[in-house]
């Protein structure tokens, strides 16, 4: 998303139509699943523009059809900065995220899997984005965030593992400067950062609230120290 709403921003301009295919078919060829976008809107000369209804579907094998989805997402562009290198977003605002974490018996999920996807697929998709613009005369492209907030984060486990399975709940608004350094950080870097913090978050509170669910169970037994003891554990 980050690649496309760049090159978007640098070449598209208001081409709203053009910048929702581009979003869903490199989406696609980099997750390896169906990307889709509800709708585009880029406002260059106000310095503003949103995504609405971004998703990404599970890889075959899943139980639920997303893996994630994004109801809104809002950019504040840095004018000055339009066709220079790093290209600042003054902010990008992710607003009610919702992700799916599937585990399966050797450990894996469906986040890793396309997380290894993009991983894989992302230095290709750099090196097109870096040589299209070195033929255009510039450097490649880099992107720096100046303020990054997620807010609004749902999330729902689905695990073997009985304590976390249908682990559900909701994350704290997330906030981060500077994203992507001083120089900028190329889309698939930058790309990497906020889902990378989405997924270590979640995986922290699934466990924190699974351990929990087995803990209130026990307490319906024991009680005094004991229940106290076993309480403290899951903080």
């Amino acid at each position: 998303v980050v690649l496309v709403v760049a090159v978007a921003i640098w070449f598209f301009s208001s081409l709203d139509g053009i910048v929702k295919n581009q979003i869903e078919a490199i989406g696609t060829e980099l997750t390896g699943t169906k990307v889709s976008v509800g709708g585009v809107s880029i406002k260059l000369t106000e310095g503003a523009g949103q995504i609405t209804k971004l998703s990404v579907a599970n890889p075959k094998g899943y139980r639920t059809d997303e893996a994630l989805s994004m109801n809104l997402l809002r950019l504040g562009i840095d004018l000055p900065s339009v066709g220079k290198n790093p290209l600042v977003l003054n902010e990008l605002v992710i607003d009610s995220p919702l992700l799916n974490m599937e585990m399966n018996e050797k450990g894996g999920s469906n986040l890793k899997e396309i997380s290894d996807n993009v991983s894989a697929n992302t230095a290709a998709a750099d090196k097109e984005a870096s040589s299209a613009q070195e033929q255009a005369g510039g450097e490649p492209l880099r992107i720096l965030i100046r303020k990054l907030i997620i807010k609004g984060v749902s999330y729902a486990v689905h695990s073997p593992v009985e304590k976390l399975d249908n682990a559900k709940g909701t994350l704290p608004t997330i906030t981060m400067t500077n994203v992507g350094g001083s120089k900028g950080g190329t889309p698939g870097e930058i790309g990497k950062i906020i889902v990378g913090k989405m997924t270590e978050l979640v995986i922290a509170q699934a466990a924190k609230a699974g351990i929990q669910s087995a803990i209130d169970k026990k307490l319906k037994d024991v009680g005094g120290g004991l229940g106290d003891a076993l309480k403290n554990l899951g903080k």
